[in-house]
Order: structure tokens, then C-alpha cells, then sequence
């Protein structure tokens, strides 16, 4: 049940972002500083965000597309099939994963 879930939940993701090419971020999911300047920065750090959860393991670009679907941590948990413990875990070290990866490439 759990891979069931697993796989339905990234093939929705990789449907709609298909028909969506912008996924909108929670504003507290990284610090992005968002200067609207007209250089194209924000978009250009959304779409390098977007790239680098698309490299994440499977597990956790799925926790990501829950989490940026704005599901709770026991919704989260009861999907995976893991604890509402592992879940906040989990996120809390993908989200540095990513966070690291962003300023790496911003240098």
C-alpha cells in the first residue's frame, strides 16, 4: 500500500508539473530573498529548487510534494506509512539537503 501511494503521489507530481511549470513554495520552506528587481533571481531560484528535489531519493521527493501541498504531518505520516516523528525528521533534513544545495550553487 505504502509504494502504491508512493508512486501515485509522484506521478501526480510529474503530471502537473507538466501542465504547471511553477510549483508556488511555502514562503517558510527556504529563505529566498524575494527582490523584485525585474532580473528574473525569484524565478530563477524556484526553478533551481524545483531541479534539485527532482534529485532527491524517492522517499524524500515524496515527503517534499506533500509538504508543498500543504499536507500536515499526520496526513503525511499516514500516506508514508511512517511516524509523525520521522516525518518532521525527515523533512527537517531534506529541507537543510536542499537549503545547503541552493547556497552551494549560488557561489
Amino acid at each position: 500500500m505504502y509504494r502504491i501511494a508512493l508512486n501515485t503521489a509522484i506521478s501526480f507530481y510529474r503530471k502537473e508539473k507538466k501542465s504547471k511549470p511553477v510549483i508556488s513554495f511555502p514562503e517558510h520552506f527556504i529563505d529566498i530573498e524575494d527582490k523584485d528587481d525585474g532580473s528574473g533571481d525569484t524565478e530563477k531560484n524556484i526553478n533551481l529548487l524545483q531541479q534539485f528535489i527532482n534529485e532527491l531519493l524517492e522517499l524524500e521527493r515524496a515527503l517534499m510534494i506533500l509538504y508543498l501541498e500543504e499536507k500536515s504531518y499526520a496526513e503525511i505520516a499516514d500516506i508514508l506509512g511512517i511516524t509523525e516523528t520521522n516525518v518532521a525528521t525527515k523533512i527537517s533534513r531534506t529541507k537543510e539537503k536542499l537549503k545547503q544545495k541552493f547556497l552551494t550553487s549560488n557561489h
